[in-house]
């Protein structure tokens, strides 16, 4: 049973910083990168290609996998332990 909820802890423990770096990496994307403002919209296509927009891009294109990735190892995790 302990090693159980090491391992749940673990994974968890994966999941939940995956979504804090997708999530922050989201919101400082649109405030850097994309403002919503006029100036924001004539100078977004210079700002994507800056290396901190690459970065925050980076972070949402992978966390987004890796959370859905974690929810198919969830799924089969929890149909492998009810059968």
């Amino acid at each position: 049973m302990v090693g159980l909820i090491k391992q749940v802890w673990r994974v968890s423990g994966i999941y939940l910083v995956w979504t804090i770096l997708h999530f922050c990496a989201s919101q400082l994307y649109t405030k850097f990168c994309t403002p919503l403002n006029l100036i924001g919209f004539i100078s977004s296509p210079f700002l994507v290609t800056t290396p901190h927009c690459q970065a925050f891009k980076w972070c949402i294109n992978n966390g987004s996998d890796a959370l859905s990735s974690m929810w198919i190892v969830f799924g089969t995790w929890i149909i492998s332990h009810l059968s």
